[in-house]
């Protein structure tokens, strides 16, 4: 287990703040949107953006890895999405959508570089625990934007807060730096990366159908966790009539449940259930607990929209870490971060597509619980499909 200490330890912390930096201009959306002469739903096209360009970088990341080593692409990862903080605090909006691709480039390598990190340093009965503990990295990314960005907002503003976490991802790649130099010799292993390799990763998921059957579901899954990212503070916000502190909380009360949730299945996935049930589990559970976040009204009780919110949060959340496992355990030898990459294209194809679709179902019905329930369809009908073809094997 020594081995796996420091770069589960690295790759946490890099998942953490890269999700805070995507995560903290959707918990600000309410507030910059007024200053920009935009509408809060325009956060979609913000994140759609962000994602778009994540899909991108995630498919260079093997060659990254190997011109420069897994630690240096984390540092790069942190460096990128600091400087897109820092450019949307120019509240342009050309700026501000330049911004929003340079936080996406930064996010879109972590997920190759920690897979070809943990790969071989995971022990196989412990994979989808290891993968799933680096996964939890996203909702505290998320839980800390929700606590932190707000109160942060009232006591200086939506600019500086922005700094703030621009500064702390900066900080985090000066703390790994004594890493790089044990970092040398992997990256002389690992060849040279060449650019004309761009789309081989797609190529190697299109071609291997376990793979590219997870890949679609894992685009099915990250709508709903887009619609939750998204839209849920400015849905607790601007249509139940929540303070902004609060709804953060309770934002943040989600991606608390989530990283219970993704150590939890990544457990139950290593020792009780394949990780297909567990993924096919976990797209029932989003759907029944988005139903329940598309039926709060100001009438429901604070404890029972936090119970809802945690239990969507723990599922639409939860999942990444089993899927994650499992795609690493199909990949090739020696490809893991390359296929990583491949599969997160066709996830963040969901990402990309979710929010604006969000924001339209929105904008058409009035109504964010409506569109909460549109999007709870497709993540029961992929984990019914993922529970009936675990039955069958």
């Amino acid at each position: 287990m020594k081995g796996i200490v420091l770069p589960l330890a690295i790759t946490l912390a890099v998942q953490a703040l890269t999700s805070m930096a995507m995560i903290a201009p959707s918990v600000l959306a309410p507030v910059a949107a007024a200053e920009l002469g935009v509408s809060p739903q325009g956060i979609g096209w913000f994140v759609a953006l962000e994602y778009l360009f994540a899909m991108l970088s995630g498919l260079a990341c093997g060659a990254l890895i190997g011109r420069f080593g897994p630690v240096r692409v984390c540092q790069i990862s942190v460096c990128v999405a600091a400087a897109g903080l820092a450019v949307g605090t120019g509240a342009v909006l050309p700026v501000v959508f330049a911004a929003a691709g340079l936080i996406g480039s930064g996010y879109g390598l972590v997920n190759p570089v920690s897979s070809h990190m943990l790969a071989s340093a995971a022990p196989p009965h412990m994979r989808s625990l290891i993968f799933s503990i680096k996964q939890t990295g996203v909702p505290l990314g998320g839980a800390l934007a929700g606590a932190l960005v707000p109160p942060l907002v009232l006591a200086l503003s939506w600019r500086w807060s922005a700094v703030a976490v621009a500064l702390l991802c900066l900080l985090l790649a000066l703390v790994i730096q004594p890493a790089r130099a044990a970092d040398a010799a992997a990256q002389r292993a690992t060849g040279t990366g060449s650019a004309a390799d761009f789309f081989a990763p797609l190529a190697m998921v299109l071609a291997n159908p376990p793979v590219l059957e997870l890949a679609i579901v894992s685009m099915i899954f990250g709508s709903a966790q887009l619609a939750l990212i998204a839209y849920f503070v400015s849905y607790l916000n601007l249509e139940l009539g929540y303070g902004l502190v609060a709804a953060g909380l309770i934002y943040s009360s989600a991606h608390a449940a989530g990283i219970v949730g993704r150590i939890t299945w990544g457990a139950v996935a290593d020792r009780w259930l394949s990780p297909r049930s567990m993924l096919g589990l976990l797209g029932v559970m989003m759907a029944l607990s988005g139903m329940g976040v598309a039926g709060f009204s100001a009438d429901w009780p604070l404890s029972a929209v936090i119970l809802v919110s945690a239990l969507f949060g723990a599922s639409a959340v939860g999942w990444n870490g089993v899927y994650l496992a499992e795609v690493a355990r199909l990949a090739p030898p020696g490809r893991v971060g390359a296929i990583t990459g491949g599969t997160q294209f066709l996830t963040f194809i969901g990402a990309l597509a979710a929010p604006p679709l969000f924001g339209f179902v929105v904008a058409l019905t009035g109504n964010y619980g409506k569109a909460y329930l549109v999007f709870c369809l497709l993540p029961a009908l992929a984990g019914l499909r993922l529970l009936l073809s675990a039955h069958r094997a």
